[in-house]
Formats: C-alpha cells, structure tokens, sequence
C-alpha cells in the first residue's frame, strides 16, 4: 500500500510535466549508434532494459542503511493529514484532488471558499478513483482534465492505465457525478483533447500510419462532433513529423466565450509554434519560439516570455483575433 501510494502521487505529478524526448539521428549516424534501440520508446528490448536498470538502482538504494529512515519520512510528509489541501478555484467552487493510505489512486473533491477557510473544510467527492478503478477492475491512474467553460459541467477526463503516456479520454458530468452515457468516449492513445463548445471538440492523437512524429506524439489535428464516429473526424491541422507533438486549444475569456481556436507545435524541448485556425487555413503567430500562451483577457493575449522580445506597438494578432470572432 505505502509503495502504491508513493506511485500513485509520482505519476500524478508526472502528468504535470511534459518529456523532453530525443530528436531521431540522422540516417549517417544511425549506422554508427550500436545504441539506438534505446529510441524505440515502447520497444520491448528498451523496456526490458529500463527494467533492469530500476531494479538496479532500487536496489543499490535500499541497500543504504540510511534508505527506510528516508522513505517513511517521505511517507509520512505524503500522508500528513495537516498538509495544505492545494485548491483550484472554479465556477462551482474550490477543486482539489487528494491522496492519502485511504485514496492512494485519489479522489477529486470540491468544497466553498466559506468552508476551505474554517479549520476542517466539508467535501463533496466528485469522483473517487479508487472506488472507480475497483469497479471497473482496471489499474488506472489519473491524468487530469478539463471542463467546458463557463458552466464547467461537462469535463473531458484523462485516465491512464498503469501510468502509461496514453490515455482513455471520457466525459464526465461534475454536477450528476457520473459519465456521459452518449459522451465523448476516445480509445487510448497518446492524445490531446480541447473543447470547442457542448458538442464539439479537438483533437490530436495516432490516427493510423504517419500522424504520429519521430519521438511518438501526435501531429494531425481533427474536429468531432459528439455522436460522430472517429473514424468521420474531420482533419484541421497538420504540424510536421519532426516536431515533438501538437495540441489544440481555445482561446476563451472569462466568461467562456471562444475568441479563436488553433494548435501549438512543439517544435523542440523548449520551443513552440502557435497557430490560429482562420477562415483561409491556418494563421501561424508572430511570437518568440520561447514563449507560452497563458490565455486572453479584454480583448488582449497573454504571453509568458522565456527569451527577450520586441514586439511591434501594435501587434497583427489583435487584427487577427478581431477578424476570427
């Protein structure tokens, strides 16, 4: 139980990070690497390998007679019923989700801004992963989600099995707290998913042989409609294979309201490539390749800047976001 608990809180700060994973090697160096197996991601010579390097290493760890003080203090710190209970704030109140030797897979639960500053805050569970996985007898480990603005009602929901990359994504009602019977339900796959409105969504994931790039993310970009078989999804964006991956997005206010839709290369660890989806195809971004879209507000983007940049006193995109509404 201690071991799972110490997983289950592992991977979900994982999927709170995205991997840098290695570009593909020329063909003239390809000769020459007695080593690249080690690039087929889920190849299963790699994988035993990583496996016999974790065991390795697990073991040198325990063997330290200063390991099992470590770990049941970092169990302890993990399980501390005292530790702050980190919210998000919403439409329908404070979300958090919590793991403890009680919900080792967790359980997303939501509470008011009135009862989060008393001493003990009352929760109303929204989705036990724990009580899900044992019904459903499956080893599943959350990966996150994201509502449909402004109600946040309707919520796309990420769940890995095992802690895989790929996820099954489903929709799930927050207000019923159960799925959608006739919702959007999408088969695993390495995938990123993105509302549009109710009954519409994006989404980028392995469509069959060359959508996907040389380090295994999707780079195809389609639209479907709910009830639509995927197979009908209709095709929007097409990055290219050499980059890391691509997602969609929406760029809505605070009141929900969608201003633009469009898709964001990674085009390497550190740099991106925006893309606004226009009438005439798509509308790439005049910002720096180390810059991240945050969202927008009264009519204006913002940007969070890693490299120096001088923008124009008027930037095009604003003519552009007008123009899309």
């Amino acid at each position: 139980m201690k071991k799972s608990l110490l997983l289950a809180a592992s991977l979900s700060m994982t999927c709170l990070m995205s991997a840098a994973l290695p570009q593909k090697l020329p063909a003239a160096m390809q000769a020459d690497d007695p080593f690249l197996w080690l690039e087929e991601i889920e190849g299963p010579r790699a994988l035993a390998w990583a496996r016999a390097e974790n065991d390795k290493t697990l073991g040198a760890l325990q063997s330290d007679p200063r390991y099992q003080r470590f770990y049941q203090e970092a169990l302890t710190i993990l399980q501390a019923k005292d530790r702050i209970p980190y919210v998000s704030f919403g439409r329908r109140g404070l979300d958090n989700f919590w793991q403890d030797e009680n919900h080792v897979r967790g359980v997303w639960r939501r509470t008011t801004f009135e009862s989060y500053r008393a001493q003990d805050p009352r929760w109303d569970t929204i989705l036990d992963l724990d009580a899900l996985a044992a019904a459903e007898k499956k080893n599943w480990v959350f990966k996150g989600g994201s509502c449909l603005p402004p109600e946040e009602r309707l919520c796309l929901l990420n769940f890995s099995e095992g802690g895989k990359d790929a996820v099954f994504v489903r929709e799930f009602d927050a207000d019923a707290q159960a799925f959608v019977t006739t919702g959007f339900d999408l088969p695993e796959g390495k995938q990123g998913v993105s509302w549009i409105d109710g009954d519409t969504i994006l989404i980028a994931r392995d469509w069959g042989e060359g959508t996907t790039t040389q380090a295994g993310y999707p780079f195809v970009v389609k639209e479907l409609k709910r009830a639509q078989p995927l197979v009908e999804a209709r095709e929007v964006f097409r990055g290219e294979p050499t980059d890391d991956g691509t997602e969609p997005f929406a760029l809505r206010d605070s009141e929900g309201t969608v201003h633009a839709t469009g898709a964001v290369r990674t085009i390497s660890t550190f740099e991106y490539e925006y893309v606004l989806f226009g009438p005439k195809g798509p509308i790439k971004l005049n910002l720096p390749k180390k810059a991240t879209i945050g969202g927008i507000a009264s009519g204006r983007l913002l940007v969070t800047l890693n490299e120096e940049w001088t923008p124009s006193r008027r930037h095009p995109l604003r003519s552009r976001l007008d123009h899309l509404v």
